[in-house]
């Protein structure tokens, strides 16, 4: 019996039924009312459900946001909280179909009578496909396959199955879904095609889900060959174009996106194919740019299109870049980056395109600001994200050293001129930075109102006259840097007297008047010079003035250190041979006889020797050997085996070390002694090494003799080896000994966490799993936290049989469980939608609170054992790390 002949049986059974009881008495025919009620009231039961189905998904259509600047996915089912957020529509249609199927299925002789029974059964699938609970998704869809197998709702189910096989990362078993719906649709000739039109949709997804772009071609080509929807025709071809231009087929990506803008898409898919087929502009093919500029710059103008400027000007500084405008693909990227406001990934693309190319041009000043720019947004799975963000540091590391420079040099010219002089540049730097601060007050102003153009004038207008002047008080970038580098210390402090301080009740209370004449007579300060917190005002200049020998011997110190790191940073981070040999000259013109000229001799004869300049590095060759006969640099240079020696005695300190190591580690503490003392005798170096030794040998007295012998050795080593890096625990023991229980807390607070043991308890994925909450306040009134929880599980979670209990771990300490979850995944998702829930937590304290998955087998070792910070360690390793 085929679908369409069995409801046409139903029907006609249905209006028999109608008659005879409209005919009968209603005793007599109790039996044919119930199943009058039962047929007219199963499609009432059915479209309630469906209806709130596709209320869900439209919901989803209009929260659900495309990443334009990756390939587009097929299918878009949103994020994690963007479905959670479906939560209310799809259990309300899995509520309705249940009830469905259990109140009116008529199911004989292995046959469902019921019209809308099976569909209810696909309406439950689907809703838990929505809410992205794709195991029970999958076990719903299996069951329609299998049941129903002479039912044309059958090929739906084992469509829907292979998209929740993608959407769980199973592809194999993906194909093998699809091959078998595609053998049987061939054997149907009645198949229906809606289903048709699908698989090679799903298809496609499933090569794109994995990242193989070039084998979804062939099914998304496939599809066009069907009448698909306007929409959905417009995002295969623009996924073609992505495709295309991936693979450097730029011609052929630019033929898709002609066609996607002529399929009238939406406005932002329509957008962004305007902005790929400008990126995929190619010269080879003898194209003028001319007119993809003017399209670009009409979109400019557009009002439309003010969210979309840094995207513009990308696609724009792309264009230039392609045609050799190398000035015009750096003024464009400015203006992305300066106009990217709500695109985070455009903004970050962008800036470290503009920051590359600027290091390639040796301008690591500049670039080190679009650097510092994108990493403040990058996400941590972005391409080459530790080389991104290692180059940043590097870069602010150079531009810190160049600003001591910079502003210790303004500082002592500044010092160096009469009075007259001095206060006439002051007062031109005051009045200067009024202009400024009313000129970005307009800028702003403009840059709320202007369309693109005016807004491209304004910038370029405020760029030539914020941008004058080398001094370190003329130098915007300098300073903008200066409060980067103090929001990252500080946070958005006002600027007020003693902003670092929270509690400014006791400020200077140990510091009275003479104590404060005292510091200013040791660095030969005035006492009586006034100081200023505010740049309006000439003290505020006038304070940091090295006017004395000892405030200029101190400034000179600055600027030689800052050299000094300057060579090596170029040198060692940045790979800038010629500007690190500048930098080492630079700092022994000015400073000839600094602490440091042994080591930069020896670095200026290494890099003149690399770059090929003989007779530098012969100068340099013969001033360490003159200067420093009895260094390791002349050893070296003159016994090039010298190094060799001294690594062969390095290589044996270090074998004896981790001899004496293990000794004291397995409690040997009096061979751990006699080895390190015996090391100290023998090796002359290296100093990290004998360190290391100092600090075994003065463990191993603790161990041994009384604690005033462990307290003069570490003593010893840290007067003897003050930078080493041991010294920092040999400084905390001693800190310990003096003040044992203050002490602890200080040290060992931030590695509690590494050191605490959790092994009482055992991760199983596959146990049952609990949300636990800790809420570790006595006046909490935990009645309204659980009724907020239980409106919370009403709202997202209505099907699922959740349960919440509140127990006391202490005397202050409530213990919420909410549960059980039978998986860890469902476990993990409760955890992120509630745990971000602001109606929940609403009035409690953050610090107050903690939130954990908890299996049941470790719920009464955990009950027994009351240690929160202990399990907190063991979620965060075990559940937290893939987070």
């Amino acid at each position: 019996m085929t679908r369409k002949s069995s409801y046409h049986k139903i029907l006609l059974l249905t209006a028999i039924i109608i008659v005879t009881a409209n005919s009968c008495s209603t005793k007599k025919n109790s039996f044919t009312r119930r199943v009058y009620h039962n047929l007219t009231g199963h499609y009432n039961m059915f479209w309630n459900g469906r209806e709130s189905y596709r209320e869900g998904v439209a919901q989803l259509d209009k929260t659900v946001k495309d990443n334009y600047n990756d390939i587009l996915r097929v299918y878009n089912y949103g994020t994690e909280s963007e479905a959670q957020a479906l939560n209310p529509y799809m259990d309300k249609a899995i509520e309705k179909a249940s009830v469905n199927i259990e109140r009116h299925s008529m199911y004989f002789n292995r046959r469902e009578f019921v019209r809308w029974i099976d569909d209810s059964y696909m309406l439950i699938g689907l809703s838990y496909f929505y809410k992205q609970d794709y195991n029970k998704a999958r076990r719903t869809f299996e069951f329609v396959s299998n049941e129903y197998k002479d039912d044309g709702l059958r090929y739906d189910a084992l469509l829907w199955l292979a998209n929740s096989y993608n959407q769980l990362k199973k592809y194999k078993r993906t194909q093998s879904v699809l091959d078998n719906l595609i053998s049987e649709m061939d054997k149907d000739p009645k198949a229906p095609i809606r289903v048709q039109k699908s698989i090679p949709l799903v298809k496609a997804d499933m090569f794109i889900l994995q990242k193989k772009y070039s084998q979804a071609k062939e099914p998304l080509l496939d599809a066009l060959y069907f009448n698909q929807k306007k929409i959905t025709d417009a995002r295969i071809r623009f996924i073609l174009g992505q495709i295309y231009q991936e693979e450097g087929e730029l011609y052929k990506a630019s033929d898709y996106y002609k066609e996607v803008i002529k399929k009238n898409p939406p406005y932002e898919m329509a957008f962004n194919a305007a902005i790929n087929l400008a990126k995929s502009y190619d010269t080879r093919y003898g194209i003028d740019s001319k007119s993809i500029v003017r399209n670009l710059e009409k979109m400019l103008k557009e009002d439309k299109n003010q969210d979309f400027l840094d995207q513009i000007y990308f696609a724009l500084a792309d264009i230039a870049s392609k045609d050799g405008l190398d000035t015009l693909t750096i003024h464009y990227l400015k203006l992305s980056v300066a106009t990217s406001k709500v695109n985070n990934y455009q903004k970050v693309a962008s800036a470290l395109k503009l920051g590359n190319i600027l290091f390639d041009r040796a301008e690591y000043k500049t670039a080190q600001a679009y650097y510092d720019t994108a990493v403040q947004v990058l996400p941590k799975d972005y391409p080459d994200y530790k080389i991104i963000k290692t180059r940043t540091e590097y870069l602010t590391e150079l531009v810190q050293n160049l600003i001591v420079i910079e502003t210790e040099d303004s500082l002592q010219s500044l010092a160096a001129m009469s009075e007259e002089e001095r206060m006439a540049i002051i007062d031109k730097i005051i009045e200067d930075l009024k202009e400024q601060e009313e000129l970005q007050k307009e800028l702003d102003e403009q840059m709320a109102a202007m369309a693109a153009t005016n807004l491209q004038t304004g910038m370029n207008q405020a760029s030539g006259q914020l941008s004058t002047g080398s001094w370190y008080f003329y130098n915007p970038s300098t300073i903008s840097f200066g409060l980067s580098e103090f929001k990252k210390k500080w946070g958005g402090r006002k600027l007020e007297d003693n902003w670092r301080l929270s509690n400014k009740q006791a400020i200077f209370e140990a510091k009275d008047e003479e104590e404060a004449i005292a510091m200013s007579d040791s660095l030969g300060m005035d006492s009586t010079m006034v100081f200023s917190d505010d740049p309006h005002s000439r003290e505020y200049y006038l304070q940091n003035l090295p006017f004395t020998d000892t405030l200029l011997a101190i400034s000179d110190g600055k600027i030689e250190e800052a050299f000094y790191n300057l060579g090596f940073i170029y040198k060692d981070k940045l790979e800038d041979e010629p500007k690190s040999v500048e930098s080492f000259e630079i700092l022994l013109s000015r400073f000839p006889e600094n602490e440091n000229r042994l080591k930069v001799y020896y670095e200026l004869y290494r890099l003149y020797t690399r770059l090929d300049s003989t007779a530098k590095a012969e100068e340099y060759k013969n001033l360490i050997i003159q200067l420093f006969p009895e260094s390791d640099y002349a050893k070296l240079i003159l016994h090039p085996e010298y190094y060799k020696e001294l690594e062969a005695q390095k290589n044996l300190a270090i074998h004896l070390y981790n001899d004496t190591y293990d000794d004291y580690q397995a409690g040997h503490y009096f061979t751990s002694y006699s080895n390190s003392n015996r090391a100290l005798r023998e090796f002359e170096g290296p100093p990290e090494i004998l360190a290391r030794f100092e600090y075994l040998r003065a463990l191993s007295l603790g161990k041994i003799e009384v604690v005033d012998s462990l307290r003069s050795a570490l003593e010893n080593l840290v007067i003897k080896y003050p930078e080493s890096d041991v010294t920092p625990l040999a400084q905390n023991i001693l800190d310990y000994l003096k003040s044992p229980v203050d002490s602890l807390t200080a040290t060992f607070s931030k590695e509690k966490e590494e050191t605490v043991d959790f092994s009482i308890y055992e991760f199983n994925p596959e146990s049952k799993q609990l949300f636990a909450l800790i809420v570790n306040d006595a006046n909490i009134n935990i009645n309204a936290l659980k009724v907020r929880i239980s409106d919370f599980n009403m709202k997202y979670y209505s099907i699922e049989n959740i349960s919440v209990t509140n127990i006391l771990l202490n005397s202050s300490t409530h213990f919420i469980m909410v549960g059980n979850f039978s998986a860890i995944d469902e476990a993990m998702k409760y955890y992120n939608a509630i745990m971000s829930n602001e109606y929940v937590f609403a009035g409690l304290n953050k610090d107050r609170y903690s939130g954990f998955i908890l299996a049941q087998e470790n719920y009464p070792i955990f009950y027994k054992d009351k240690d929160v910070d202990k399990y907190l360690a063991f979620f965060r390793q075990n559940y937290l790390k893939n987070q």
